[in-house]
């Protein structure tokens, strides 16, 4: 007899009932599912997008939330995506740091190097030549640049498809994300790199005519996109594009590329076939940031390596396949929130306040750093990245706080 088969009172053999399918709700129809959690997730960032929201983490976080405790899985999605969404924003906040410690900014080698990777030849000059009209509205330009827009969007829309339909996936998607920022980080830090409109504004891409031989097209086609919304460009710009902290010299890795093709590469693993839409999509944002001037093909091949270094390392590190194997618990995947005291109850099982509380305070030990450092506005040294990292170190802890599971007492 098979393990497929089980046998009844009369002895006669029957095939054993199929296992739910990974991280399943107990539903049966799997594909009307899996169009509720797409159709949601684009609903989501329509939303967004249309009402001039900011696409970022937090946000998203909030509107997943709410399909998380509508399919019975409040508690499990604060205990995994709580972490996963403050490390992200602790990251985005420090981004902005990395032109800031006095390294040279490379621009002229950044042609040179395009030019010897694209056979003598500027990409982003060869699409805007294809595309770009002399006059009137570019609709490939603001195709272009509502991709770019939707740069948080893709990779939490990721976890959450993972999250709800293959969520032993979901870890590895999470943990290659943050590895793939803090490395792209230290790398914007290091190697400060400018991009190809930056390279045209100072002269380094002129033509024979002396003039440059790309424009930077996402402005104008903010404007346009913004008049046709009804709501101003300069709110899109400020809160989509990171206006408050940005780093103008960060496109090499371009993380733009790095974090669809990471997509690419969980999906595929957790999906099969269907996952090659994410390796489509790759390709779709790398045209785009091309095509607008914000990459060189030189930035999209490092963050496909980078992405692909990092999915490397989560999947195949057996220290971190430990790791994530604690995180990979179902106990909580089944009910919703329950009673408020219930949910309390659990929260007090299930995270360690003592590592949680130490966690709050080095960050908060950095935070009181950072601000002192601004105030004596000596924030163009490398020293100042030294609280950052302070504050990064406090969050880790309150993340490995919120996701510790204790052991139970035999």
């Amino acid at each position: 007899m098979t393990t497929e088969e089980q046998t009844t009172a009369s002895g006669a053999s029957v095939p054993a009932e199929a296992p739910p399918a990974e991280g399943g709700l107990g539903r049966r129809n799997e594909r009307f599912m899996i169009v509720g959690v797409l159709g949601y997730s684009a609903l989501v960032v329509l939303l967004m997008f249309f009402r001039g929201i900011e696409i970022t983490p937090d946000v998203m976080a909030v509107a997943f939330g709410l399909g998380a405790v509508i399919l019975g899985r409040g508690r499990l999605f604060l205990r995994d995506w709580l972490p996963f969404v403050v490390l992200f924003l602790a990251y985005e906040e420090m981004r902005g740091l990395a032109d800031n410690f006095g390294f040279t900014v490379h621009v002229t080698d950044m042609v040179t190097a395009e030019r010897l990777v694209a056979f003598g030849n500027i990409p982003s000059q060869i699409l805007q030549d294809a595309f770009h009209p002399a006059t009137g509205v570019d609709i490939v330009a603001e195709i272009a640049t509502v991709v770019y827009m939707l740069h948080f969007a893709l990779p939490l829309v990721t976890g959450f498809i993972l999250w709800v339909w293959r969520r032993s996936h979901y870890y590895d998607f999470v943990a290659a994300l943050i590895l793939l920022s803090l490395v792209g980080f230290v790398t914007f830090v290091l190697i400060p790199t400018a991009p190809p409109w930056y390279a045209a504004q100072v002269g380094a891409l002129n033509g024979p005519n002396g003039q440059p031989v790309i424009s930077y097209l996402k402005p104008g086609a903010f404007d346009t996109l913004a008049n046709f919304f009804g709501f101003k460009s300069d709110y899109i710009y400020t809160y989509v594009f990171y206006d408050v902290n940005p780093n103008g010299f960060a496109a090499w890795p371009s993380l733009h590329v790095g974090y669809p093709f990471l997509s690419f590469l969980v999906l595929r693993r957790a999906f099969g076939k269907i996952g090659w839409i994410g390796f489509a999509y790759t390709l779709l944002v790398a045209f785009s940031v091309m095509y607008t001037g914000d990459h060189w093909l030189i930035d999209c091949i490092g963050g496909v390596a980078y992405a692909y270094v990092a999915y490397y390392v989560v999947t195949r590190a057996s220290v971190v396949q430990r790791r994530l194997a604690v995180l990979r618990d179902d106990t909580l995947s089944v009910g919703g929130m329950g009673t408020a005291r219930e949910w309390v109850m659990s929260l007090r099982s299930t995270i360690s306040w003592p590592l949680l509380l130490l966690g709050v305070g080095v960050a908060l030990l950095g935070v009181s750093a950072v601000q002192a450092m601004e105030q004596a506005r000596d924030t163009a040294t490398w020293l100042f990245v030294v609280p950052w990292f302070v504050i990064l170190a406090g969050v880790w802890l309150m993340a490995a706080a919120i996701l510790r599971r204790r052991r139970q007492v035999e």
